[in-house]
């Protein structure tokens, strides 16, 4: 069972007795799975923002170790590229689509929206093991230029990966 699988079985768990029996309503029940999809990418979206958040804190030490050091500044830019795709993340296109608009988001763009948002998951579980191995470099006293590099090239992957969901998601891009 996966990350986006132990979040829809929860979801699901968690509606009361009466939206339980509603389900069985003609109609409803699509109505309420799209519901339950744009809650789970909620979620999901809001796990991503928390693992972020301890990236943040590890530049925020590798800076402070770098004062006075000329790469000070590559970290800095580099941690806002990180604040902004934490902001991209959190104020996220959740799949909603109102009655009359020309772009309708289906159940399929829901399901597939869930599944890039775990992708995405790993890939910033695989930025925070990056952020702490810098740290522990610049702790030690290393050269860290060609991995703030590297780190900094990883960051711009991810960001252009969540463009690409935005895109789907705004209709642009198939």
């Amino acid at each position: 069972m996966g990350f986006e699988d132990g979040i829809k079985d929860k979801m699901k768990s968690e509606l009361t007795l009466t939206q339980r029996v509603a389900m069985y309503i003609p109609g409803y029940k699509g109505y309420r799975e799209r519901n339950l999809r744009r809650d789970e990418d909620r979620a999901v979206r809001q796990e991503l923002s928390r693992c972020i958040q301890g990236t943040k804190a590890d530049l925020a030490s590798v800076q402070r170790e770098l004062v006075g050091s000329p790469l000070i500044m590559d970290v800095e830019r580099i941690r806002t590229k990180v604040d902004r795709y934490d902001i991209d993340i959190k104020k996220a296109v959740n799949g909603y689509s109102a009655f009359h608009a020309s772009l309708k988001v289906t159940e399929a763009d829901l399901d597939r929206l869930v599944h890039w948002d775990a992708k995405l998951m790993d890939d910033i579980q695989d930025m925070r093991t990056a952020a702490a191995d810098l740290l522990k470099s610049v702790d030690m006293g290393l050269d860290c230029k060609a991995e703030i590099r590297n780190f900094e090239r990883g960051i711009d992957s991810l960001v252009e990966d969540y463009n690409q969901r935005e895109a789907v998601m705004k209709g642009i891009q198939e």
